[in-house]
């Protein structure tokens, strides 16, 4: 079976250039997004623990997943969020460096809220990892976002195809070990499961998104546009 690191999210690869692996100010007129997500092993821990008790892909693991993403409005750090079954990503506001001295300060606060809201959420731990990324404007901080989304949905049979496969695999069913390579394989996955993609809440496809309202209010996209619709949400403050 592909393992946990196979299907992770290497759209991030192509944005290594602007990425900090240090602890530093940000420049002026630099956006600082940051990406938040269990770790690859621990997801396929949890999702094979609760395999006997879940629905087919734990659709509760993948909202809390969710919710906890959505949640880091609340630390004020965060202007955007766009949170998916798989990560967070977030637009890091402009003072929040200066709120506690360091963009390495902002992102153990981010990473320690993230995991125990879904601690508090799943009633278990995960292993939550990420990245620091210095883009030097905000249009290229936008197109980070717009790659995230599309890399979500375009590999959604096989993130649907690796849940399920985790979930038979704990509980002794034979799974077969080159099936998440080919699209046919990962369909013949999801219809032994009686996974219909077609019927997936648009959430499970494209992520949720949220922005901090001037007022301090926040507005929720549930159905969250693409290309230069949802860059159009990813504003200044």
């Amino acid at each position: 079976m592909q393992s946990a690191a196979g299907r992770a999210n290497a759209t991030w690869n192509k944005f290594s250039a602007f990425r900090v692996l240090g602890d530093h100010e940000p420049m002026p007129g630099f956006r600082l997004v940051m990406r938040l997500a269990p770790t690859p092993d621990s997801l396929a821990r949890l999702l094979s623990a609760r395999a006997e008790r879940s629905d087919a892909l734990d659709s509760e693991l993948a909202r809390a997943i969710v919710r906890a993403g959505v949640g880091l409005l609340q630390s004020h750090f965060v202007s955007f969020a766009y949170a998916t079954p798989e990560e967070i990503v977030a637009l890091i506001r402009l003072d929040a460096v200066a709120k506690v001295g360091s963009s390495l300060a902002v992102y153990d606060r981010l990473v320690s809220m993230y995991s125990s809201r879904m601690a508090v959420l799943l009633g278990d731990e995960a292993v939550v990892t990420g990245s620091i990324y210095e883009f030097p404007d905000l249009g290229i901080a936008q197109r980070a976002f717009i790659a995230a989304q599309e890399w979500v949905e375009e590999a959604t049979p096989l993130r649907s195809a690796w849940r399920v496969s985790q979930q038979r695999a704990a509980k002794g069913e034979a799974v077969d070990s080159g099936a998440l390579a080919t699209t046919e394989g990962q369909a013949g996955v999801l219809r032994a499961a009686g996974v219909d993609l077609e019927k997936l809440p648009s959430w499970w496809w494209r992520g949720i998104a949220a922005r901090m309202r001037g007022d301090g209010g926040v507005e929720l996209y549930d159905e969250v546009p693409s290309g230069a619709d949802l860059a159009s949400l990813i504003a200044d403050e």
